[in-house]
C-alpha cells in the first residue's frame, strides 16, 4: 500500500455526519480519501465536506484502497453483494469497522451475512463498536468486577445523538447494550420490549432502522434480571451500567467506574477525562470512537460479536416490542 494511504479512511456516512467525521479523523491522526451516502446525490456533498473523492455507492467505496473503511450509518438494500464485496476487501487486506449494526439473524432477515463464503463468514471481517464493555474504561475495571462478585441485577442507559451511527442509532445502542448483558449474564430466558419515537415497531423492523426511545426487560435462568433504557433522541452521548448484587452496587461508564458497598462505602473508583481536542462534538463520544478504531487501525485484534447469542436477543427485543408480549430468544433461534 502506498506510504500516502497508510492511515487512510473511506467513509459511508450521511452529510449531517461529516463534523463528526473531520473531528473523528484528527484524533486519529488519519485522512479520509473516499466518501459514498446511502443517498447517491448527498455523496457529492459528503465528499465535498470532508474533502474526499466521491466513491459512487458502497460496493464502490469498499473497492478504493484505503487502509480502513468506516460504515458510520446503515447499508441496507444491496443483498447479497455487498458481504461478497466485504469479504473481498477483508482479504486484499482492508479493516472493516460499522457503526450501525449489521443484520444478525434471527433478527434480521438478511441471511447472507451469514452464509459462509470460502470460509470465511462476512460478518467476522468486520468490527462493531464501540462497545461499553470494550471501552478503556470498563478493560481497567476487570480486578474490580471479578471482585464484586455474582451480578444479581443490572441496568444499561443509553443516549446518543443521531449522528453517532446515522440511521439505526438506537439500534446500535441496543447491540451494545446486550453485548455487555451477555457477556456478564448470558442469554436472557424472557425479553419484554416497548419502542416510542419515530420507529414504528412494524414487521419491517430491524436493527439497523432503529431509532427512537427503547426500553426492555429481560429475566434469566438463574433469577437475574437487567432492565434497558436506550434513546438517540436524548442529546448528547453517554453509556452508564449499574451493576446489583451482594457486594453492592458498581457503577460503569465512558467516565470509569465505582463500586459502592451496602453500607454506602466507595470500594474502589476511577475517573477518566476526555482527551479528545475537539471542542465541536461530546468529547467522550469521540474518545469512545477513537478507542474503538486505533486498534483496527494498528493491526491488532478486536474481538468480534457474539452474535450466536446476540442475535436471538436482539430478535426478542424486536418482537416483543411488536407484539407486546414477552418473548424467548432460544425459541426464536430454534426457528431459523
Amino acid at each position: 500500500m502506498d506510504a500516502t494511504l497508510a492511515n487512510s479512511l473511506a467513509i459511508w456516512a450521511t452529510p449531517e455526519q461529516a463534523p463528526l467525521l473531520r473531528a473523528l479523523a484528527t484524533e486519529l491522526g488519519a485522512s479520509i480519501v473516499a466518501a459514498a451516502s446511502p443517498v447517491r446525490a448527498h455523496g457529492t456533498t459528503l465528499a465535498d465536506e470532508l474533502g474526499a473523492t466521491f466513491a459512487g455507492d458502497l460496493l464502490d467505496l469498499l473497492n478504493t484502497d484505503a487502509k480502513a473503511v468506516i460504515l458510520a450509518t446503515a447499508c441496507e438494500g444491496y443483498g447479497e453483494a455487498l458481504p461478497q464485496a466485504v469479504a473481498r476487501a477483508a482479504a486484499e487486506g482492508r479493516r472493516i469497522a460499522t457503526l450501525s449494526p449489521l443484520p444478525m439473524p434471527p433478527s434480521d432477515a438478511a441471511e447472507p451475512w451469514h452464509t459462509p463464503m470460502q470460509g470465511r463468514v462476512p460478518t467476522e471481517a468486520v468490527r462493531f463498536g464501540p462497545l461499553l464493555r470494550h471501552s478503556p474504561a470498563v478493560q481497567e475495571a476487570q480486578e474490580t468486577l471479578v471482585a464484586f462478585g455474582e451480578v444479581r441485577s443490572a441496568l444499561f442507559a443509553g443516549f446518543r445523538d443521531p449522528t453517532m451511527a446515522g440511521q439505526g442509532a438506537t439500534g446500535a445502542l441496543l447491540v451494545d447494550a446486550l453485548d455487555l448483558l451477555v457477556g456478564m449474564l448470558g442469554e436472557a430466558e424472557r425479553v419484554e420490549a416497548s419502542l416510542n419515537g419515530p420507529s414504528k415497531p412494524t414487521a419491517n423492523l430491524s436493527l439497523g432502522s432503529l431509532t427512537g426511545d427503547l426500553t426492555a426487560h429481560a429475566r434469566f435462568d438463574n433469577g437475574s434480571s437487567a432492565a434497558i433504557m436506550l434513546s438517540d433522541r436524548a442529546g448528547g452521548w453517554q453509556r452508564r451500567a449499574t451493576l446489583l448484587g451482594e457486594a453492592g452496587r458498581l457503577e460503569l461508564g465512558d467516565d470509569g467506574h465505582r463500586w459502592i458497598d451496602p453500607a454506602g462505602k466507595i470500594i474502589d473508583s476511577t475517573e477518566r477525562r476526555a482527551r479528545s481536542q475537539t471542542n465541536d462534538h461530546d468529547r467522550a463520544a469521540i474518545d469512545a470512537l477513537v478507542a474503538f478504531l486505533s486498534p483496527l487501525l494498528d493491526g491488532r485484534a478486536t474481538p468480534p460479536l457474539d452474535t450466536q447469542h446476540l442475535g436471538p436477543m436482539a430478535a426478542a427485543v424486536l418482537l416483543s416490542a411488536r407484539t407486546g408480549q414477552a418473548e424467548s430468544p432460544s425459541t426464536l433461534r430454534a426457528m431459523v
